[in-house]
């Protein structure tokens, strides 16, 4: 059985990595998070297993184990709490939807921060049906990573 210290101590590791991994998704991208492809999946894995050494400080009980469990869920649970309550965590921990496309204009800027190609903007246009941007009122980048397209009315077009 680990020291009340040793369990202290795993719990923090699980906290502290929790911050910095929270962190560093939030710096990757949110269109990295919207669909994950072979190779993100795959680093998201090696993600997980480089980190799991460091979690519980080379404690490998039963007891570490689930403290380090316990403490990741714990922090899961504060974490939509927080951003459940608070707008301003919101917006730091999930980020907020941008403007992508507004009455038929691309915004470039746009589409060079969030890393996506005029191919991969046009492939989701047609997957919603439109063929041009020019039939766009407006399209979101989510915070999530998602585009949604909302259509001109056909008086606006």
């Amino acid at each position: 059985m680990p020291s009340p210290a040793t369990l202290l101590e795993i719990a923090g590791r699980v906290a502290l990595i929790y911050i910095a991994l929270l962190a560093m998704l939030r710096v990757t991208g949110r269109r990295e998070l919207a669909e994950l492809s072979p190779i993100e999946l795959l680093t998201m894995l090696l993600l997980s297993e480089t980190v799991s050494p460091a979690l519980t400080g080379g404690d490998d009980t039963v007891v570490g184990a689930l403290v380090a469990a316990g403490t990741l869920m714990l922090l899961t649970v504060a974490s939509s709490a927080l951003v459940f309550r608070s707008k301003v965590a919101r917006r730091v921990i999930e980020g907020t939807p941008v403007v992508l496309i507004s009455h038929g204009r691309v915004h470039e800027d746009v589409l060079r921060a969030e890393r996506l190609t005029d191919q991969e903007l046009r492939e989701k246009l047609h997957q919603n049906g439109v063929l041009t941007v020019k039939d766009v009122a407006y399209a979101f980048i989510e915070a999530d990573g998602d585009i949604t397209i909302i259509k001109k009315r056909p008086e606006e077009q």
